[in-house]
């Protein structure tokens, strides 16, 4: 497991403060998340995702976020404090599912965002995410972020302070093979829990 350093805890800190002061951040069903190597699949409604989700989780992990995420500010400065598995957009890198395979396979929680973009109406799931859980042979959690998309839209700098709201949902089992259909089946199925979410959100 990665090991929470004093900045990672200053930051986990002093972020949850800020976003439940701004944002009345509240975060439920963090008890579905099981101890040990652990697969989070989330939507990505917005480009504060990253920051929301990662105080939201019961303790540190790492994520496989979008390179340009580590030059925005305050984003990026808190990011970096988490643990980012960076990733080029237009470009295949293997070296990507290696990291995080080997971060699973050490007990470390992993967070990916299937659509691969910020997607305020749901996208096409890129490849990747169950190959991960497939590989490591490890439970994947849903989490459905609510309200990010008001908070900070696309083309808004600025956020408002409206209500942000994480909800993690029971884990899926590994996938029942290693191979691809069936590792894509588990990221559909919590995207699918994750989607139901938001459509029954006020």
């Amino acid at each position: 497991m990665p090991r929470e350093t004093f900045l990672f805890r200053l930051t986990y800190r002093v972020v949850r403060v800020f976003l439940r002061l701004y944002f009345r951040f509240t975060v439920t069903g963090a008890s579905h998340i099981p101890p040990g190597a652990v697969l989070i699949v989330a939507n990505h409604p917005s480009a504060i995702d990253p920051l929301v989700l990662a105080a939201a989780l019961p303790r540190r992990g790492r994520f496989i976020a979008a390179a340009e995420f580590l030059d925005m500010p305050v984003v990026g400065w808190a990011m970096r404090a988490y643990g980012v598995i960076p990733v080029r957009r237009g470009q295949v890198d293997l070296s990507v599912i290696k990291d995080a395979s080997r971060a699973l396979e050490a007990g470390t929680l992993v967070v990916i965002f299937p659509e691969g973009r910020v997607s305020p109406m749901g996208g096409a799931v890129k490849a990747g995410a169950g190959v991960l859980a497939a590989r490591a042979g490890v439970p994947t959690v849903p989490a459905a972020l609510l309200g990010t998309a008001r908070a900070l839209p696309l083309g808004r700098y600025i956020p408002r302070p409206v209500k942000v709201r994480v909800v993690f949902g029971p884990p899926l089992p590994p996938p029942s093979s290693p191979d691809r259909a069936a590792a894509d089946q588990t990221v559909e199925a919590a995207l699918t829990w994750v989607r139901d979410v938001e459509r029954r959100a006020p």
